[in-house]
């Protein structure tokens, strides 16, 4: 009599399971390394042209919401802050007397500084370049702003 090996149905589910639990974890590996492997898009600007300065309106404002920064002109000349609010990163939102965060609350008066938390810190300061030309700029430190 010969004897057979049968795979009962436990054993069966047994080797099912840490199988898929096998290939499951294989995948979540793979996803894993490329989450890690993402190098993100290069090529953003990082320099804007504002146009002529003698266009520029005298004690002005003008608010850029694709760098998104805010230019002014004072009697000390061009100076520009970033839009973006230094708590986590939302863009600011123009407000009465100056800048709100949608995301968490944060305030900002028109000059950048914080009125309201939970942001600690001040809008980040943005250089402006005027040129021989009397072309305006605006340059983001590092790249991001």
């Amino acid at each position: 009599m010969t004897e057979r090996s049968a795979l009962s149905r436990a054993k069966f589910l047994r080797l099912g399971s840490r199988i898929a639990l096998g290939l499951a974890g294989i995948l979540g590996l793979g996803g894993l390394v490329r989450f890690f492997s993402h190098s993100p898009e290069t090529g953003s600007p990082t320099s804007f042209h504002l146009g002529p300065a003698a266009e520029f309106p005298p004690a002005g404002k003008l608010t850029r919401p694709d760098i998104p920064a805010v230019i002014l002109k004072t009697a000390q000349g061009f100076q520009a802050f970033s839009l973006i609010c230094t708590h986590l990163g939302c863009t600011l939102e123009e407000d009465s007397g100056g800048y709100s965060c949608p995301c968490h609350g944060s305030v900002f008066a028109e000059d950048g500084s914080v009125i309201k938390g939970p942001a600690r810190e001040d809008l980040q300061i943005l250089e402006v370049e005027l040129t021989p030309e009397g072309e305006l700029w605006v340059h983001k430190q590092g790249g991001e702003i």
